[in-house]
Parts: C-alpha cells; sequence; structure tokens
C-alpha cells in the first residue's frame, strides 16, 4: 500500500469530519453500513469499472463519474462508455499495474464516495476515509436491488421502482410468448467463453432460460463461474454456441475439437452485444439481453424492429441518452449470427 505523508492525511481527515454533519447511512449489498455524505456529486468505480459504471448510468447519474476508464478495459471495446460518460475518456485510471486500487490517485480525485465488488478494496478505502459502497450482482433480483442502491445513494430516489417496474414489465411481455412455445421447439445453448473453457456468469442461466432457449449447463448450479470440459462440450453438442466476445469465434474454429460442434459447422455461433458493457454479463442492460436473445431463438415471435425499438426505448429512459437506429444496431450487430 501507498504511504502518505502525515500532513496529507490529517486534511483528509479533517475534510470527511467536516461533513459528518450532513452525513447519512447505507446499507450496502454485502450489510455493511456505510457513512456517507448526504449529497454525493463525486463518483469512483473501481474493480469491474464498466459493470459498476452501468449503475450509475441508469441511476441517471453519469455526471457524477470522475474516474476514468482503467487502461486493461480495451477503449475500442467499451466505447459506449464514453457515449454514456464523455468525461470518462480523460478520468484518471485509479487502479494500478496489478489492477489494485491506488489510494493517492484516489485521494486525489476527491470522490465523495467509492463503488466497488471487492470488500479488500474497501477496507483500504475505508481506511483512508474514503466510505465505499459494495454491489454483489449474481442474480436478477440482484440487478434491480442495485439500481434501487445506486439510485438511493445518488439521490434519485424513484429510480429504484422505476426500474424495477420496466424490468419485471418486459420480462412479463417476453415470458408471454416464450411460454406458448414448447420445450422440444426451443433450442440448446451454451454460453461459454473457449479460451479458459468455462461458463463465465451464473446469470447466464436464466436469461437464456428467459430467452427461450435450453442452457445445457442449466443444472441447478450455483457456483457464478462453472469450468466445462471438452468432452463435456462435446457430449452436449447445443444447437447454439453464445459467446461474449467476437475474438471468440475464430477461437471455436481454429479448435479441432469443438469446430466439430453442429453450432459452429452450421453457422449458429451468437455474439452478445456491448453497450454499456457485454449484455450476456452483469449488467444493468440484463432485461435487453433476453429480448436479444429471444430475437435470434424465435424470430418469428420476437421481430427486429421490437428489438430496436426497445433498446432506444431503454437507454433513454434510463441512461438519458438518445440513440438512432444505426447507433442501435452497431451495438446489436455483435450479436448477429457469424
Amino acid at each position: 500500500m501507498h504511504r502518505f505523508k502525515t500532513g496529507f492525511l490529517a486534511v483528509v481527515a479533517a475534510v470527511v469530519l467536516a461533513g459528518d454533519a450532513l452525513a447519512r447511512d447505507i446499507v450496502d449489498m454485502t450489510g455493511r453500513t456505510v457513512t456517507v455524505p448526504d449529497k454525493i456529486e463525486r463518483v469512483v468505480t473501481l474493480g469491474s469499472v464498466p459493470v459498476i459504471n452501468s449503475f450509475v448510468f441508469a441511476a441517471g447519474k453519469a455526471d457524477t463519474l470522475v474516474s476514468g476508464l482503467p487502461v486493461r478495459f480495451n477503449a475500442k471495446r467499451w466505447s459506449w462508455q464514453f457515449v454514456f460518460a464523455p468525461q470518462l475518456r480523460d478520468g484518471p485510471d485509479l487502479q494500478d499495474a496489478n489492477y489494485a486500487p491506488d489510494p493517492e490517485k484516489i485521494l486525489n480525485a476527491r470522490p465523495d464516495v467509492a463503488l466497488s465488488f471487492e470488500k479488500s478494496t474497501a477496507d483500504i478505502l475505508g481506511a483512508n476515509g474514503v466510505p465505499t459502497v459494495l454491489l454483489r450482482i449474481q442474480t436478477p433480483d440482484d440487478v434491480k436491488a442495485g439500481v434501487r442502491l445506486v439510485g438511493n445513494l445518488l439521490g434519485n430516489t424513484d429510480i429504484g421502482e422505476q426500474y424495477a417496474k420496466y424490468f419485471d414489465a418486459t420480462l412479463a411481455r417476453i415470458a408471454a410468448k416464450i411460454d406458448a412455445i414448447p420445450l422440444d421447439q426451443r433450442p440448446t445453448a451454451l454460453y461459454i467463453n473457449p479460451t479458459n473453457m468455462t461458463q463465465p456468469h451464473l446469470v447466464a442461466e436464466w436469461w437464456l432460460r428467459a430467452g427461450g432457449a435450453r442452457s445445457v449447463t442449466d443444472n441447478g448450479r450455483s457456483e457464478e463461474v462453472l469450468t466445462l470440459s471438452t468432452e463435456t462440450v462435446i457430449d452436449a453438442n447445443p444447437d447454439y454456441i453464445v459467446l461474449s466476445d467476437p475474438g471468440h469465434i475464430e477461437t471455436l474454429k481454429r479448435d479441432a475439437t469443438l469446430s466439430q460442434l453442429d453450432a459452429v459447422k452450421n453457422g449458429r455461433i451468437l455474439v452478445a452485444p456491448m453497450g454499456a458493457h457485454t449484455w450476456g454479463n452483469r449488467t444493468v442492460e440484463q432485461v435487453l439481453t433476453v429480448l436479444w436473445a429471444a430475437s435470434e431463438f424465435h424470430p418469428a415471435q420476437f421481430p427486429h424492429a421490437e428489438l430496436v425499438a426497445e433498446v432506444k426505448n431503454f437507454y433513454a429512459t434510463f441512461f438519458k441518452t438518445e440513440l438512432n437506429d444505426a447507433q442501435v444496431e452497431s451495438i446489436l450487430m455483435s450479436g448477429r449470427a457469424s
């Protein structure tokens, strides 16, 4: 950990103490009670920055972010982050070469609060006078709870209920059509990272099912990351393979064994769209993932035009960003079959 001059830390402590009269308590998603300023205008995000930023965007508070996109996140791949919060392009990278938080840089950014997934980060920043609120996102209910928490934290107390109502109503409309499709007419699918042979996120079991597919790894698992053997994947031989990174398409095609899967030979490889974050992973855009999946697996019931309209509505309503059709198509284009 970095060492600081005593005088500098004393100034930081004085600032924190001065704000105590206008402080309030927030219970984060790990059950920690965190004392934060009553009014928050400067926010830093640490760790899985694009995911956490998506919750700030959804709360309509993108302008509060004073940190940048860390260099480990490819600026081209995550370019929509700069559309939703242009200041991220010039914001400071607050993590060191080992991806650990850099306290000195963080203090220089003068945040009112930090957001992270990691308790170790909260411990480091707490010791330096920076209140840190932790998120835990694994399930659809966690996504809704995360929006509510961040909205309450940043002063938009209505957004949690608004987002939850939108989320539930949109899913209900999708489910009404999916429920009418017999199980044997729902394709099998596998969400996979072929570079390390994992199913990388538990939430994918939910959105594949809600989108009208039968996930071959949906066996009641509880672990966040599921390690797969080549034999298991070959035996499952899913109708569709879904990826999080377009670069993984060539990985599949070059692999002597995986290239023999029916999904690869038949060109049924999908790549989850990329907005604020990869839709297939943890993100507030998760509800759009379900509609996208349904439009890919059951295009007759879920026309592409319906998907485009819903994407535009979502980003305008929650991210306060108006997108035209061409911009929406640029988000969705990575979701096309290869």
